[in-house]
Parts: structure tokens; C-alpha cells; sequence
């Protein structure tokens, strides 16, 4: 392979993987396992929470690639220049380098727990039945979009405390936030799918959805800080950090609805929201308390990364 062929095969791979996204995946197992652990932790599992980052990784490349084999009659006509149709990396290719990110995925959870390697399982289950048709179905889709991101925080949580939902009393607090997490992640990524769904309609219908994402954290995220904070105990100099962070990414939520959605294209809109994640995945790992506090910087400069790389790569 000549010299001038390398550098674009790996563009193309690149380009393929989403790298951009990529970027924001962490978060979510991230957040999962510091909120199930222990408040007062002072040593945690650096190795099993090495594994289920891995382990999430592997499962959003297998959706990620899986979905672009199935679409590519679609990309061919809609998005030619795209590694697969543009014949950069042919459909043989993606679909060996799925199965084998899948299984390296699912053989990732082994490493963990039995309720990891379950929920893994169920993931790229969901994954597929999403890739193959229920991206098709109204509301169910975007549904789907936004729980295969929640399940990848779902697998957080177990890999830190495989019985976490098992209480042994009748104290349901420290679910409360986790829960609200869930919900947190869960539907902010349906609500900017659906966003992403209709960015090729006329703008009379479009705008019905555009602030879907910003009612998600409304509805989720003050209430996620509140009990946070009075659950978890948190150190008076977290309190402001989780706060901030919580109303940035309300408000960056409600610009990408309002202005910045009439003032560039939608799939810009949506790239803002994919990067917001980062913001929104800091602000629940900051409710972890003082392990929190490394991960949230970590993502916020993940956040300046991202757009840096979104101006070579594509996030849609």
C-alpha cells in the first residue's frame, strides 16, 4: 500500500468510528460506577472500572459500524461520500470489524460480574433490534436510541456494585439519584435523536421538537443535584462544582434549541448536543462527590477536544 493510500484508509476509519463521539462514551460507565459506589470510598476499582469503559466502547463501535452497513444503500443515495458507500472501506470489512468489537465487548463484561456480563448482553441485543429495524418506528426508536446510552450507564453502576438494587433496608435514597441519572442520560439523548430525526424537514415541523433535549434536563437534572446533595452528603466545596456544571449544561441545552438552532444547521445542532453530553456526564459524576472531581475536569476538556474534532470528523 502506497504512502499517499495509508493516510486515507485510516481517515476513513477514523471517519467510520465517529471519533468525535467517541469521546463521550466514557462518561456514562464512568458516572454509573462512582454513583454506586460507596460515598465515602477511598480507594476505588481502577482496573474493573477500566473494563467497563472498555466494555461500552467495544458496544457503541459495534452500533456504530453495524449501523452504517445496514444503511448503505441509504448512504449511497443520501451521504455518497461516507467511507462505506464511497467504497474507502468496503461493507466485508465493517461487518468483521463489528462482530469482532462485539465480541471483544461482550468478552470485557466476563472480566466484570455476572449482572454486567447480563446487562452487556441485553445491550448489544438492544443495539442490534435498534440497527436493524426500530430505528424505523416512531417514538420507539429515539426510545431505544436513548436507552442503549442509559444501558451504557446501567453498566457502570453494576460493575462497581453487582447488588446495588438490592437493598438491605427500606432507606431507597441513595437510588433516588442514580435513578435520575438514568433518566438524565436516557432522555436527553431521545430527545436530541428525535431532533436528529427531522433535520431534513421544513422548518414548521422541526421546530416542534427542538427544545425536547432542554425539557429532558429540566425535568431531570435540578432534581438529580438536589438529592445529590442531600443523600450523598456531599463536601461543601462540591455543592458549587455540581451546581455550575448542572446549570451549563441546562444551558447550553436551551441555546441549542433556541438560538444556535436557527442559526446553523441542524446536524450542527445535534453535534452541540452530543458534545453537551460531556458537560452532562461531568455534572453526574461531580454528584459522586470528591471522586467525581477528576473525571468532570477530564470531560470538560474532552468538550474542547470534541470540537476540534468534529471540524474534520462527523458526529451525525
Amino acid at each position: 500500500m502506497s504512502d499517499a493510500t495509508t493516510p486515507s484508509v485510516s481517515r476513513a476509519w477514523l471517519a467510520l468510528c465517529r471519533v468525535p463521539n467517541l469521546l463521550t462514551v466514557p462518561g456514562e460507565p464512568v458516572a454509573g460506577f462512582l454513583l454506586a459506589s460507596a460515598p465515602d470510598a477511598q480507594q476505588l476499582s481502577l482496573h474493573a472500572l477500566l473494563l467497563v469503559v472498555g466494555c461500552s466502547l467495544c458496544l457503541y463501535l459495534f452500533g456504530l459500524v453495524l449501523n452504517d452497513v445496514m444503511d448503505v444503500e441509504e448512504d449511497r443515495r443520501d451521504r455518497p461520500d461516507r467511507p462505506i458507500p464511497s467504497g474507502a472501506i468496503s461493507i466485508h470489512q465493517a461487518r468483521i470489524f463489528a462482530v469482532l468489537v462485539g465480541l471483544l465487548g461482550l468478552n470485557l463484561a466476563t472480566l466484570l460480574n455476572r449482572p454486567t456480563l447480563f446487562a452487556a448482553v441485553a445491550l448489544a441485543t438492544l443495539i442490534f433490534l435498534y440497527d436493524a429495524f426500530l430505528k424505523r418506528v416512531p417514538v420507539i426508536g429515539v426510545l431505544a436510541m436513548g436507552l442503549c446510552r442509559g444501558g451504557s450507564f446501567l453498566l457502570g453502576i453494576l460493575a462497581a456494585n453487582p447488588r446495588f438494587y438490592h437493598l438491605e433496608s427500606t432507606d431507597i435514597s441513595p437510588l433516588i439519584p442514580v435513578s435520575l441519572a438514568f433518566l438524565a442520560v436516557t432522555l436527553y439523548v431521545t430527545g436530541f435523536s428525535q431532533v436528529a430525526k427531522h433535520e431534513t424537514e421544513v422548518d414548521a415541523k422541526r421546530t416542534r421538537f427542538r427544545q425536547f433535549p432542554f425539557v429532558a434536563l429540566v425535568i431531570t437534572l435540578p432534581a438529580f443535584a438536589w438529592f445529590s446533595i442531600q443523600a450523598r452528603h456531599l463536601p461543601s466545596f462540591v455543592t458549587p462544582l455540581l451546581c455550575f456544571f448542572a446549570v451549563i449544561s441546562l444551558m447550553r441545552a436551551w441555546f441549542l434549541g433556541s438560538v444556535f438552532y436557527f442559526i446553523q444547521p441542524v446536524p450542527e445542532t445535534v453535534g452541540g448536543h452530543i458534545r453537551n453530553l460531556l458537560l452532562l456526564q461531568a455534572t453526574l459524576c461531580l454528584g459522586a462527590g470528591v471522586n467525581g472531581i477528576l473525571p468532570a475536569v477530564t470531560f470538560l476538556l474532552l468538550s474542547v477536544a470534541f470540537k476540534r474534532l468534529s471540524r474534520r470528523f462527523y458526529s451525525s
